[in-house]
């Protein structure tokens, strides 16, 4: 299958990401500071869930390879499977939401730049679905697995800042 190296070293990538956040957690948690736990929670549990359906992203598409399917079928499968994963995480993100919605003030610079990345991901990802992408879609698939990347980058770098906001 084309592009196994780059989806395993996309897969590495995500998960790192969750291992760093776990690490960040816990090490803020040894930091007697006040800090916002609800926000905080929901940043490590976005960081973590979206880092998690990246490495299952990155490795479905060579586990249905193993099956001999088509490559198209095989594009449009981990695809739709990507989104089912994706639209799952935002639906527990807003339900998990909701019980503190305006307990913090939002973080609109993420939710700006986090909603852009997630309407391009998708965008993509319905494009190989729908088979708009042709002979592209191994680098449509890459590049939605990158759009998350950068996604769980952006959230992680801002729940490492507002875990720290307090420690001189």
């Amino acid at each position: 299958m084309e592009n196994t190296d780059t989806l395993l070293s996309l897969a590495e990538i995500a998960a790192a990401f969750a291992g760093f956040a776990a690490l960040v957690s816990v090490i803020r948690r040894g930091a007697d500071q006040p800090a916002d736990a609800a926000h905080d929670l929901l940043r490590l549990r976005l960081v973590i869930s979206s880092s998690v359906a990246g490495v299952a992203a990155a490795l479905i598409p060579v586990g249905l390879a193993g099956y001999g399917l088509e490559p198209a079928l095989t594009w449009r499968l981990a695809a739709l499977l990507f989104l089912l994963f994706d639209n799952g995480i935002i639906t527990g993100f807003l339900g998990a939401y909701q019980p503190v919605r305006g307990t913090f003030p939002p973080d609109r610079l993420a939710v700006a730049l986090v909603s852009v990345l997630e309407i391009f991901e998708q965008a993509i990802l319905l494009a190989v679905v729908f088979g708009i992408a042709g002979g592209s879609a191994p680098a449509l698939y890459v590049t939605a697995l990158i759009a998350n990347i950068c996604q769980v980058g952006f959230i992680f770098v801002r729940f490492v800042g507002s875990a720290f906001r307090h420690v001189p």
